[in-house]
């Protein structure tokens, strides 16, 4: 029975005389994916998912009270400790107050030849984080704005321009809206607004002083952290709200039909994510299958040879098998290394920490997938080798 250091040294040797680097490369590559995404993937996912909800909007859901198509009955709003019980729930990111019902006002362009019509609507701080609203001059509505009830306005960028040609010609302006006299203060834009760059934007507190609009808080803008929290939130606000106030005619509306196609995108994007690694393991166990292969057929003098000498079949099959297991297990060593670079490089990218008991038990399992392809690689053409007959072996030209 050969000894197994003396197996080690030879195996090794022979990996680095057929010179196998694109098998052990391949099968490296699969290995680094595969511990980035089992490390890095749910954070990735979550990053990625996050921008493309705020373009599309899918995690902003919308509820109000519907009370105003229903004649006869009052006005309801949302109670503070109603909307307390929403800021709690798992998975809700923010809540933004509004008034459903927006003014619109009659507003002379700058050049006085015309009349624009300007729809306001009545928002708190957190609509321009919720929505992700770009600020292109001035400053964003503040707390401050909405408890001491200034009057204050942001215009839509296509507002601005409308009203005064261009969006830092607006800032600063005064706005006349009714019997009040209100001050622009920012201009804003963004991909989630649609026809809302075309409207002003004033602190609910004062729209509500003057019994614009509802007069009420009567709708809430409600964003989830992932797109995967929707559905479950669906179900949980409506029956928060209805727990705590009465609310006979509340109204919720998400983006379904978006939501459904990110979730279908997502789907095919893990799906070819795995499947590529998959193809890069089985490429490399091919490589480790031909590489034997062709390995048995240039030796098999030598095959013979120790035969004749007293090696045992057995030995024969070890050898082979070991040098099989030397080229993936080299493998999956380099990937674990440039899965540990690329993971921690991630990690310091994307601001996060990394869970060390996932990325061991990653690591450990990809020295395991590592030699389970070495030897369903290898045992096949090692087999071959150990069952080769002695005579016709010496004679193999």
């Amino acid at each position: 029975m050969i000894a197994f250091s003396d197996l080690v040294r030879v195996s090794t040797r022979q990996v680095v005389r057929q010179r196998g680097f694109g098998v052990v490369l391949s099968i490296a590559l699969g290995i680094t994916a595969f511990i980035v995404l089992s490390v890095l993937g749910r954070e990735i996912r979550f990053k990625v998912g996050q921008d493309m909800v705020l373009m599309g909007g899918v995690n902003v859901m919308q509820i109000f009270m519907d009370d105003r198509h229903y004649p006869g009955q009052p006005t309801r709003e949302f109670l503070p400790s109603t909307i307390r019980a929403l800021e709690a729930l798992p998975g809700v990111s923010l809540v933004s107050k509004n008034m459903q019902r927006w003014q619109e006002f009659p507003i002379r362009a700058s050049s006085g030849e015309r009349i624009v019509s300007l729809p306001i609507l009545a928002i708190d701080e957190l609509f321009s984080e919720l929505y992700s609203l770009n600020l292109n001059a001035g400053r964003l509505l503040t707390h401050e704005d909405v408890s001491d009830h200034r009057r204050v306005c942001m215009l839509g960028n296509d507002a601005a321009k409308n009203l005064f040609g261009s969006e830092q010609e607006a800032l600063g302006k005064l706005l006349f809206l009714g019997q009040d006299v209100f001050s622009v203060i920012g201009i804003v834009s963004g991909v989630m607004m649609g026809d809302w760059r075309e409207c002003g934007f004033m602190p609910y507190t004062s729209m509500a002083d003057r019994n614009w609009g509802d007069g009420k808080i009567t709708r809430l803008f409600i964003r989830a952290l992932t797109w995967e929290d929707v559905p479950r939130l669906m179900h949980e606000i409506p029956e928060t709200v209805r727990k705590l106030q009465d609310s006979p005619y509340l109204v919720m509306r998400t983006q379904e039909e978006q939501l459904e196609r990110l979730k279908v995108t997502f789907m095919w994007v893990e799906t070819l994510l795995w499947l590529g690694i998959a193809a890069s393991l089985m490429l490399g166990g091919f490589g480790i299958w031909y590489g034997t292969f062709a390995a048995v057929r240039a030796r098999t003098k030598e095959v013979g040879l120790k035969k004749a000498m007293g090696g045992s079949d057995s030995d024969i099959l070890l050898q082979f098998l070991a040098e099989a297991l030397c080229k993936s297990v080299a493998g999956g060593i380099l990937g674990i290394v440039l899965g540990l670079s690329l993971v921690w490089t991630g990690a310091w990218a994307l601001g996060i920490g990394i869970s060390y008991p996932l990325l061991l038990g990653s690591s450990l399992g990809s020295i395991f997938f590592s030699a389970v392809i070495g030897v369903a690689g290898g045992l096949y053409p090692a087999m071959q080798a150990s069952r080769m007959d002695v005579v016709s072996a010496l004679r193999f030209e």
